[in-house]
């Protein structure tokens, strides 16, 4: 394993699952004398489901099932994934009281070799993606209070500046909103037919005058914070019965994105996009 990163499952074997969770305290004596193995790939990663079995005289939290997710943070076209999933593991919120993460029994990123691996807790029996479920006003709660814990930690300047984590400077922000700009002309495009006959002025509009009202706003650190940034319904892991705990999964920024912003685009990124009119009319 180079730089001991984990980067395909093959790498995976009773003897590291035995270190990993030795080291971390879930495993206090015996031995993973097995394990199954199942592969995955998300959008920009690869994983594996996999399920453990033990020495019988092992000891400790044991957990009986583990999910290993690998990323090349190398894109191949000129953009990088940040360590920033490692670092939302494994340093940014570990003193923090009931917040809304994954149990991470290992996680390693290489900038020599561009990738990282992750050893979360497996919820998948008890949980699914929030996609899934109806939206309701008890877990629009939910999701503000898990919001909220994250976002408390890292709140205004004087705390972004211990965490080495300044608000962006307009360069960073124009280069995040030209990124994203050709989308808008893709859209009014392919989609014209399906557009209110204002809506293509109306985007043009936005990209032409709202970075710099973004630039503005980001003199005032009020209500800034590290930011989750894609807490789109994808990344939300909800109980399949019931509403909490709730998960916040896959912080994964590029180089290019936006990591501080107004707290509340989390909350409002994950109503607007994926919430429908009806329901958000209904819940609010």
């Amino acid at each position: 394993m180079n730089e001991n990163i984990i980067s395909n499952l093959e790498q995976v074997t009773t003897e590291w699952l035995t270190a990993v969770l030795t080291h971390n305290g879930a495993l206090t004596q015996g031995t993973v004398v097995e394990f199954d193995v199942t592969g995955g790939r998300g959008n920009w990663s690869e994983s594996g489901s996999l399920q453990l079995t033990y020495s019988p005289d092992a000891q400790g939290e044991r957990p009986s099932r583990l999910f290993l997710k690998m990323v090349n943070t190398d894109t191949g076209d000129g953009e990088f994934f940040l360590p920033s999933e490692v670092d939302y593991y494994l340093r940014d919120y570990v003193d923090v009281p009931d917040a809304p993460l994954l149990r991470c029994y290992d996680g390693r990123y290489s900038p020599t070799i561009h990738r990282y691996h992750l050893l979360l807790e497996d919820v998948s029996a008890s949980h699914t993606i929030a996609c899934d479920k109806l939206p309701s006003l008890e877990y629009g709660v939910a999701l503000a209070e898990a919001c909220a814990i994250l976002h408390g930690r890292w709140w205004g300047a004087a705390r972004l500046a211990e965490a080495g984590a300044p608000i962006h400077d307009a360069a960073h922000i124009r280069r995040w909103v030209a990124i994203a700009e050709p989308g808008a002309g893709h859209i009014i495009g392919q989609l014209t037919g399906e557009l209110q006959p204002h809506w293509p002025a109306a985007i043009r509009d936005l990209f032409a005058h709202h970075p710099q009202a973004m630039i503005n706003r980001s003199q005032d650190a009020n209500g800034f914070t590290i930011f989750h940034g894609d807490a789109g319904c994808y990344n939300i892991m909800v109980p399949r019965e019931g509403i909490r705990p709730i998960y916040l999964i896959d912080r994964q920024p590029f180089d290019w994105s936006l990591t501080t912003w107004l707290g509340v685009y989390d909350l409002a990124y994950a109503v607007a996009l994926h919430w429908d009119v009806d329901t958000r009319s209904h819940e609010r």
